[in-house]
């Protein structure tokens, strides 16, 4: 039997204690193998699609978890006619196709795009705008409809960005990754950008940045210290990357080796899954609106990303994906598409007062990456 079929909450409509049920969203950057892989010879290696031609094995894994899939679906991967098509059946059966830029494999190209993975804010504004709009029309072409909800290609999200995706009809971006510190990567010249400060006491929330709604994934820091003011300025101390970073991860050793706190990302692949379990568990436990599972679409695969060379290494990914939803799912979460979650969460703050509440906590500081 499906794990979101036992809980009966589509019945019930409200969880815990009479408030809305947390709603576990799955989140897949959709996109061409091995978007690590080194340049060889001053060139980046030819986009290819095993693991998008191959993803019947991870709709049909989900469909017998009984959850829907929010597939965040980059250019290539759009204009490749045999992933359109598994993407095309996967929204049949009720799953969302979401948009996800690669600036270097969306056209207009820039010189660098040929050598390069750059951050989106290393393009020139005017080339930033028309990749959006080539990534919208390559959606419409494949799927016959705009994407509502989008994700940032290395998480390079900033104002600009936000501005550009709402005047293209977004209507929701997932682009944010509290407590977590991508300064320790780099694009053409610019270091990732630093999620940190958005860490904050509670479960992350959904909040408007203004058309938009944006949804952080989810991460939680789990251990005797808590989720509190406290705890939480802990964590952002120790996920400390980038210039004079040996201090966090100092820190963020003697916390994990002690486990008076660990910063848990609950994302397949990424903790032991006693870890990923018990985040998921605090997470609804605490109230949180959405509950958003991120991962590649080529960890899925084997041989197509860093994570999974091996046959073991997408087993532990398929594994993992099940005790998170199982332990969502018993704990009263509710699975959906990422859309479907907002509008949900749209509905129950409509009341007068409600949207202010909980709109200011997770209200997003979209300053530009560090540099």
């Amino acid at each position: 039997m499906a794990l979101a079929g036992r809980a009966g909450m589509a019945d019930r409509g409200y969880g815990e204690g009479g408030r809305p049920p947390t709603r576990l969203v799955i989140t897949v950057d959709t996109e061409p193998d091995d978007q690590w892989a080194p340049p060889v010879r001053g060139r980046l290696p030819r986009l290819t699609f095993e693991n998008t031609r191959g993803l019947h094995r991870l709709s049909d894994h989900a469909r017998r978890l009984g959850i829907a899939m929010t597939w965040m679906t980059s250019y290539a991967t759009a204009r490749d006619p045999l992933s359109a098509a598994l993407l095309r059946e996967c929204a049949a059966r009720g799953d969302e196709i979401a948009g996800h830029l690669h600036g270097w494999e969306t056209p207009p190209f820039a010189d660098f795009d040929s050598a390069a993975r750059p951050f989106i804010g290393e393009y020139p504004a005017a080339m930033r705008l028309a990749k959006h709009e080539t990534l919208v029309r390559a959606h419409e072409d494949a799927f016959g409809r705009r994407p509502l909800s989008y994700r940032a290609g290395r998480w390079g999200v900033d104002a600009l960005e936000l501005e550009h995706i709402a005047a293209l009809g977004y209507e929701i971006d997932s682009s944010i990754a509290p407590g977590i510190d991508f300064r320790d990567r780099c694009g053409l010249r610019t270091l990732g950008p630093d999620f940190r400060r958005h860490l904050r006491a509670g479960p992350p929330r959904p909040a408007r940045a203004g058309t938009l709604w944006q949804v952080p994934v989810s991460v939680t820091p789990i251990g005797p210290l808590g989720r509190g003011p406290a705890g939480a300025a802990v964590a952002r101390f120790a996920a400390r990357r980038g210039a004079r970073w040996q201090a966090g991860v100092l820190a963020h050793r003697a916390l994990d080796r002690s486990g008076l706190q660990r910063l848990v990302w609950v994302r397949p692949l990424r903790h032991p899954r006693d870890l990923l379990v018990a985040a998921t568990r605090e997470l609804v436990r605490q109230g949180a609106p959405i509950l958003n599972v991120m991962f590649h679409s080529s960890e899925a695969f084997v041989g197509t990303s860093p994570l999974s060379r091996t046959q073991t290494d997408t087993d532990r990914l398929y594994g993992d994906l099940a005790a998170i939803v199982r332990a969502a799912v018993e704990a009263g979460a509710e699975p959906c598409t990422l859309r479907d979650a907002v509008a949900a969460v749209a509905g129950t703050q409509s009341a007068p007062g409600r949207a202010a509440a909980h709109a200011s906590p997770g209200t997003p500081d979209l300053r530009a990456p560090s540099r």
